[in-house]
């Protein structure tokens, strides 16, 4: 496994001293990007999808493998996939739905190894319908519903702050209105208006004992929305302009000392300063995107948190047709498109709830959680609303990926999980004395395409890891250990069983009800939790990793000629081709090629060594391996080498029983050494005897999914339009240093 590390670049300030931290804290990132939202139960999903590692200089992943379940509203794994995604992050597959599924909203989860370092609640996820529809949105707004929330969660008396607006109908489609902020005496404070995502952004300066509220005639009806209560507790707050940074500690002791101040991006890490005063500038070392403010006291106990983003310039823009007919295709461009740039592209309908693009996915939702949506029309809006409704759902959001007291106190010993670079499995070997094997090596045959693999045991313990190509779900490995001389020995197999991260979903989607569907609400039981608490009273809950034993087996020798017809000739094939000799026999077999050189003799020097080949030469159809020169035949459990095979070869047809090619996991039940295979001939007057015990064992570890296209990208079927409506087109864009998305809303009309 490559080793890989952290950096973390320096952070300059104009009032305080900057103290580094030793990581970033870096992770990977995933976009799942599915055709459609919503799918009837035996429907496969077609999705792809992008891994990236946005943080540094790098963009790439450091992860070649990826892993996407399928979850129900019960938190209950129904599928998992293993994917490649070695193509610079990108992958594409398939899931089967089942008919059975019950109606109802589902879930898919993305992961890598090294993600799980993290919170899963930085996993990628995106829900979907299956057997239910979204509702239709309605002309007329019969009921409007607002839910207000105040930047960093809490509004504090005495200071200008901000609080985010969501304006939407009962069916939670945005509206678009203007909305008065009035005190309790009906004074008008401020005015807003919300965007096409229903989002704005109230600036004001709340006072304690006093009640606030949003009135607004929406459709002909009016309606009073109440602000939360004003408190008097600590809350940061911040801006950000390019590098500058700015900062307020509201409603902080005098004594500032007592506080910490954090901030975390992806360009320059996690970085920290003790306050000497409430408010102040510090200059960034690279301009963050995005950046996080933590305030703490000195056991590094958040106190408070604020998401700030920078202001970001769109001048690309997407062309597109805003009217097409039915049956057409539309067609799109954008300007100055990055070269080698991959284009994602889908089109969903206007009432699809569930939309996603690549830039809100990476660069957003795998850090952050708010209780609102993300600005559902945001890639459409113009620049000015673009930041207005980015920065609003910002400060709403609270960060997600690692808990800042307990990363810091573990730093590099929160990596407890290395990227998967190679498929591998571990484990470790013991002799039936049950005492470790030491010394000698385990040798892995993948039984579809006959490599071989080895790893020695070198350590006391005998634990080992064996690295292998890929391979796909439900192909096996036959595994045999090899003991310090040479030989293969029985043993016990103890294979590290494979672990999942458990499922606790906390961005569920609830689908909107229509006006007239009749509605049932039932409570589950809640799943008991294990926790401990620490010395501040904190509740520290532990979420298990799923456990799957590993699938070892032990290996009886089997017949062969159930599955490997073509390399197996018994006694009624013998007598219906009419062969003479074994030679013959084995010269219709495609498994092995045997060719004949009279000109050479088969000679040993005093140490044994040939000095000249054999006239006969018969080699593997896969070629011959390092280790070995030559294919066994074994005639009744009696092994022959290269040096007899002119005699044994002519050994007449009418005595033979059966003839078998073996495969090299095979051959290790009847002889050793044989890593190219082996030829096992019974003859006619042979007396069976009991099966030989296997010394080895069978292994199915998990694979890639047979589903996906680990090699190819995933090519949709081009879209027309079916039937008139409104539609999205959505486009997402992935460079090697950015990705940018993309919206463009348009008519189909007859």
């Amino acid at each position: 496994m490559k080793k890989f590390t952290f950096t973390i670049l320096s952070l300059l300030t104009s009032i305080a001293a900057i103290a580094q931290l030793p990581t970033d804290f870096r992770s990977e990132q995933i976009y799942l990007n599915l055709e459609k939202h919503a799918y009837l139960p035996g429907d496969t999903i077609s999705l792809e999808g992008l891994v990236t590692c946005m943080a540094g200089e790098r963009f790439l992943p450091h992860s070649n493998y990826l892993y996407i379940e399928c979850f129900n509203e019960e938190d209950s794994v129904l599928v998992r996939q293993k994917v490649s995604c070695k193509e610079k992050g990108y992958f594409s597959t398939h899931l089967p739905t089942d008919y059975l599924w019950p109606a109802g909203v589902y879930y898919l989860r993305a992961y890598t190894q090294l993600m799980r370092n993290f919170s899963s609640d930085s996993f990628a996820q995106q829900p979907f319908l299956l057997g239910k529809e979204f509702p239709q949105k309605e002309e007329r707004i019969y009921e409007a519903k607002c839910v207000i929330v105040p930047s960093g969660g809490k509004l504090v008396s005495g200071h200008p702050q901000t609080a985010t607006v969501w304006l939407t109908d009962d069916c939670t489609f945005p509206i678009q209105a203007k909305l008065l902020l009035k005190d309790e005496k009906g004074d008008t404070l401020s005015i807003v208006h919300t965007s096409e995502s229903g989002m704005a952004l109230l600036r004001f300066i709340p006072k304690l004992n006093t009640r606030y509220h949003l009135e607004g005639n929406i459709d002909g009806n009016d309606y009073r929305f109440p602000l939360p209560d004003i408190t008097n507790d600590i809350k940061i707050q911040g801006g950000l302009n390019g590098k500058r940074l700015s900062y307020q500690v509201l409603n902080g002791v005098e004594d500032t000392n007592r506080y910490i101040l954090y901030t975390f991006d992806r360009k320059n890490g996690l970085t920290q300063t003790h306050i000497p005063r409430t408010s102040g500038i510090l200059m960034m070392a690279q301009a963050p995107e995005v950046l996080t403010l933590f305030l703490t006291d000195k056991d590094n106990q958040v106190l408070s948190q604020y998401t700030v983003a920078g202001k970001q310039e769109r001048k690309d823009t997407l062309q597109a047709s805003d009217k097409i007919n039915i049956h057409e295709t539309i067609r799109y461009e954008i300007p100055s498109l990055p070269e080698g740039a991959k284009v994602m592209a889908r089109i969903v309908t206007e009432n699809d709830l569930l939309s996603t693009s690549a830039e809100m996915s990476l660069k957003y939702m795998s850090d952050y959680t708010s209780p609102l949506p993300f600005p559902n029309h945001l890639y459409a809006a113009n620049q000015t609303t673009f930041n207005n409704d980015l920065q609003a759902w910002l400060s709403t959001t609270s960060f997600h990926r690692f808990d800042l007291k307990d990363a810091i106190a573990k730093d590099t010993a929160l990596y407890t999980y290395l990227p998967e670079e190679v498929m591998s499995f571990s484990g470790k070997i013991e002799k039936k004395t049950k005492r470790p094997l030491k010394g000698g090596q385990l040798v892995a045959y993948h039984t579809v395409n006959d490599f071989v693999y080895d790893v020695p045991l070198t350590s006391d313990s005998a634990r080992f890891r064996m690295a292998v190509d890929d391979f796909m779900e439900g192909e096996q490995f036959f595994l045999q250990a090899i003991t310090a001389k040479e030989k293969p020995d029985f043993a016990n197999y103890h294979i590290d069983d494979e672990t999942f991260p458990v499922v606790e979903n906390n961005r569920r989607f609830y689908l909107p009800l229509s006006r007239y569907t009749h509605t049932e609400v039932t409570i589950g039981n809640v799943l008991d939790l294990q926790y401990t608490i620490d010395k501040d009273k904190i509740r520290n809950y532990t979420l298990p990793n799923v456990t799957v034993k590993a699938r070892l087996k032990t290996e009886e020798p089997k017949p062969t000629h159930e599955f490997y017809s073509v390399n197996y000739a018994d006694r009624e094939k013998i007598e219906e081709k009419g062969y003479l000799t074994l030679y013959q026999i084995l010269k219709s077999m495609p498994g092995i090629h045997i060719t004949y050189d009279p000109t050479l003799d088969y000679t040993m020097d005093q140490d044994d060594k040939e000095i000249s080949g054999s006239k006969y030469k018969i080699v593997s159809n896969r070629g011959i391996s390092a280790s070995s020169s030559y294919i066994p035949i074994i005639i009744d459990n009696t092994r022959f080498g290269v040096e007899d095979y002119e005699y044994v070869l002519n050994t007449p047809a009418f005595d033979i029983e059966f003839v078998q090619i073996l495969k090299p996991w095979q051959a290790l039940a009847y002889t050793y050494g044989a890593l190219d295979g082996a030829i096992l001939v019974k003859t006619r007057s042979y007396k069976e005897r009991p099966p030989l015990p296997s010394k080895g064992a069978m292994y199915s570890p998990m694979g890639l999914s047979p589903f996906s296209y680990p090699f190819k990208e995933y090519t949709p079927e081009p879209w027309k339009a079916e039937k008139v409506g409104t539609y999205r087109l959505k486009v997402d864009v992935i460079s090697d240093t950015e990705v940018k998305s993309y919206e463009h809303l348009f008519e189909v009309i007859e």
